[in-house]
């Protein structure tokens, strides 16, 4: 029998389902001052952060709608100034949000928060938090201490993210599966959880695209995407996701996106070092094998699958390379196989 240790995470409660917003009463009960962090489009063309801000009622005490994409060192830094006396901070949004909110509660000494994930990324559960500086790169921390301790999924809180969006995010849920299980070695629970939540992706990422108004496969997409990532901290990243981030910081590339174009890829190079029967195992999970499954997700969910499409020069793949110490030659093939 295998040994080891499980570690878990801040997170104690999750709410999930249609109507799971309502929550966030109990969440902010005994609370002063909620500060809600979201971003310009959910905040100026939707409803939801206004929804927020009523559930919250006399204890709403601001908003801050600049985070952006990759969640630039600068907007953390605003953020955190008018959060200042907050006793319970709120996240609406997708990754950068919630990985901006959790820097900004490490920022004012751990306040309290609730994540409301609008796409899924899942950063809600994860203790790495990336945060760019303003050289283009990563420059974010791993802090324990900084995952919410409340996370609400509520379909109903994703009718307006953008179907690109929602779509990739699925795949970056998928890479957190697949890297997850692949890297993290073996795992009474994760080995569980992970294999479960790719199968569900794997089937529910079309039908969503289908029947994009569908609140109860959007509802079990949620779910599916917080079994790929549910005990982060057990569950090390590969070089699909690690490089998906200097992709996506330094050239702008959305961060689901990044995944489908480096997920294939990498997977074409894995399987070798991977003993057989857990690559038996990631095979049947996804239907097939793994790189020409995840790649045929890609094209059939019509979203982006090359680096070429984005302003990448192929010049600087070797220097992307190379900053992957005892990796260096692992890296330059699944960039070449990706561009």
């Amino acid at each position: 029998m295998d040994k080891g240790t499980h570690e878990a995470l801040r997170t104690r409660r999750v709410h999930f389902g249609p109507g799971s917003l309502d929550k966030l009463k109990d969440e902010s009960e005994g609370r002063e001052k909620a500060f809600v962090v979201t971003g310009r489009s959910l905040n100026e063309e939707t409803d939801l952060v206004r929804r927020v801000e009523g559930l919250l009622g006399g204890k709403h005490s601001g908003t801050c709608a600049g985070i952006s994409q990759h969640t630039p060192a600068a907007s953390v830094k605003e953020a955190a100034k008018l959060a200042a006396g907050a006793d319970l901070l709120v996240s609406v949004g997708g990754g950068s949000v919630i990985d901006g909110t959790k820097a900004v509660s490490r920022e004012l000494g751990y306040v309290a928060q609730v994540a409301v994930p609008t796409t899924l990324s899942v950063a809600e559960l994860a203790h790495l938090v990336g945060v760019t500086n303003n050289r283009g790169r990563k420059a974010g921390f791993v802090d324990r201490r900084a995952v919410p301790e409340a996370v609400i999924y509520d379909p109903q809180m994703t009718v307006h993210t953008p179907e690109k969006l929602w779509l990739s995010t699925g795949i970056r849920a998928l890479d957190h599966a697949v890297e997850g299980y692949l890297y993290g070695g073996p795992h009474p629970v994760t080995d569980v959880t992970v294999l479960e939540g790719m199968s569900r992706l794997m089937q529910l990422l079309p039908q969503s695209r289908a029947r994009p108004d569908d609140i109860e496969v959007r509802g079990e997409l949620q779910v599916a995407a917080w079994l790929s990532y549910f005990a982060p901290a057990n569950n090390p990243m590969g070089l699909s996701h690690n490089l998906g981030k200097r992709l996506g910081a330094s050239y702008g590339i959305p961060h689901g996106v990044t995944s489908c174009i480096t997920l294939a890829p990498s997977l074409g190079l894995a399987e070798d070092d991977i003993e057989p029967r857990r690559w038996r195992a990631l095979s049947d999970a996804l239907g097939g094998e793994p790189d020409g499954r995840v790649a045929s997700l890609v094209l059939e969910l019509g979203l982006p699958n090359s680096i070429s499409e984005f302003d990448v020069p192929e010049s600087d793949l070797e220097a992307i390379a190379s900053e992957y110490e005892g990796q260096e030659d692992r890296a330059l093939a699944i960039l070449k196989r990706a561009y």
